[in-house]
């Protein structure tokens, strides 16, 4: 009995003994990877690296690479020795055929945006009718409300007036003439 009243005090002394060392250790340890991290971002600021900066003399450009503005010559053995002068670009033959060309592209692409500007209000404007319609009518005295009806009747001619601008944008889309070198839909 005197062996088990040995070992009960004996266990909390060990405990009291043992624990604070090593609670000790363990802040020990946080604290100096806390005071590690600190030092390394200190040092880290300390340390930025300035940006690379590139320029005609830190490109490694090589013979042939597409960066290389001169094509090399091939030399025939026994023909005199000239220098390589760049081709200078002819113009077009028919330089108001691509002036042509050009403003009707142009034509094309403006008349797309505007297409494209009016489907987007066609569709916000018949939304924004249904929402409107639908309020309207879950008004169990929709009848007596006439500016309600007026409201919704001029939402519908806006509709309808925006429809025909685009059905007329696309008229005119479709009269242009068409795009040389564009490729054709295959007919089904």
């Amino acid at each position: 009995m005197l062996r088990y009243i040995t070992l009960r005090l004996a266990v909390p002394l060990l405990a009291a003994t043992l624990l604070p060392s090593a609670a000790f250790a363990q802040s020990q340890d946080s604290q100096s990877v806390a005071e590690a991290a600190r030092r390394a971002r200190a040092q880290k600021k300390n340390t930025e690296k300035s940006p690379k900066v590139i320029t005609d003399e830190t490109l490694d450009v090589k013979k042939g690479d597409v960066q290389n503005a001169t094509a090399e010559q091939p030399k025939i053995p026994g023909t005199p020795e000239t220098s390589a002068q760049p081709a200078v670009a002819q113009p077009p033959k028919n330089a108001s055929e691509d002036d042509k060309a050009r403003a009707a592209l142009k034509e094309r692409v403006a008349l797309k945006e505007k297409i494209k500007e009016a489907q987007s209000d066609l569709d916000l404007q018949q939304r924004e009718y249904k929402l409107d319609e639908e309020s309207f009518y879950s008004s169990p005295d929709y009848a007596k409300n006439t500016s309600g009806k007026e409201k919704l009747d001029a939402m519908k001619q806006q509709i309808t007036d925006k429809q025909q601008e685009l059905d007329q944008l696309k008229a005119r889309l479709a009269a242009l003439p068409p795009q040389e070198g564009a490729a054709t839909p295959p007919k089904p």
